[in-house]
């Protein structure tokens, strides 16, 4: 278990001339929560690069590559549910949200799972208070730096919306059906975040009943060892700012850990 109290963490050692750093976001908090933490901002400005999961260069960009991989081909979600079922999701959507499900019928059980948790979920981004990944991005390029990601939007999209059918529509049931449990437990999950409590993170991440084994490893484990194999020569060649999911950090399957694996120094730094 981590526990440290950090979300921004200082790589170095192994030669290399300049530390870079490491920063777990939350992909639903805004901007303002670097208020009153200089500490992060300085540290993206004494790095050269930028790197999220996925390169942003724009929301319009970001949607249209991902919209394939979110509809549904040659079939639809009356079609994939049962009308019990459709009836079930369609209340809850429109409960919820401001839509209702026959506008969404061409999509993915998956593209309707992520959109109802946006509205049920807590979060405090909007179109003045940007997401932290996207806004490290923006302000690193407007200041000259280069831009990259760990992987494509294509890689990511494909991830996230090409899961089995059935699994997506299992997903999206368990989704109405134990929204307040969802609810319940992604409070506890953006409050540990606001605390910066990695440890909590990290408990809350282990304990969750809504993926299996194997999808966590799809998601983190093996990211994380795809992605810490570019991590040196983008290190050696300038210190680099690197911004990912806080839960890609933790664990012995983690960002933190395997850069120690690899023989560097990685520790917590003050964000203040």
């Amino acid at each position: 278990m981590v526990n440290e109290n950090s979300l921004l963490w200082e790589i170095s050692g192994k030669g290399l001339k300049s530390p870079s750093y490491l920063f777990g976001t939350y992909h639903l908090i805004g901007k303002n929560f670097l208020d009153t933490l200089p500490g992060v901002i300085n540290a993206l400005n004494k790095s050269k690069a930028v790197i999220g999961e996925v390169p942003f260069e724009g929301e319009m960009e970001l949607v249209q590559k991902m919209m394939p991989f979110m509809m549904l081909q040659g079939n639809s979600l009356d079609k994939i549910f049962t009308p019990a079922e459709y009836a079930e999701v369609d209340s809850f959507i429109r409960k919820k949200t401001p839509m209702q499900l026959p506008a969404l019928n061409g999509a993915k059980p998956g593209t309707v799972q992520l959109t109802v948790l946006t509205f049920i979920v807590p979060k405090n981004i909007s179109p003045e208070n940007q997401g932290l990944d996207m806004y490290f991005q923006k302000l690193g390029k407007s200041s000259g730096k280069e831009l990259f990601g760990f992987e494509t939007i294509e890689q990511q999209a494909e991830l996230i919306f090409n899961t089995p059918i059935e699994r997506q529509k299992e997903m999206l049931l368990k989704t109405v059906r134990e929204s307040e449990r969802i609810i319940k437990e992604s409070q506890q999950l953006f409050n540990a975040y606001c605390r910066q409590d990695l440890a909590t993170i990290e408990k809350l991440i282990i304990e969750s009943t809504d993926y299996t084994p194997a999808e966590m490893d799809e998601m983190l484990k093996k990211r994380n060892i795809a992605w810490v194999k570019q991590i040196p020569a983008q290190v050696s060649k300038q210190p680099v700012f690197y911004a990912v999911g806080a839960a890609h950090l933790l664990g012995n399957d983690g960002l933190i850990s395997l850069l120690k694996k690899e023989g560097y120094t990685v520790k917590p730094i003050s964000m203040k």
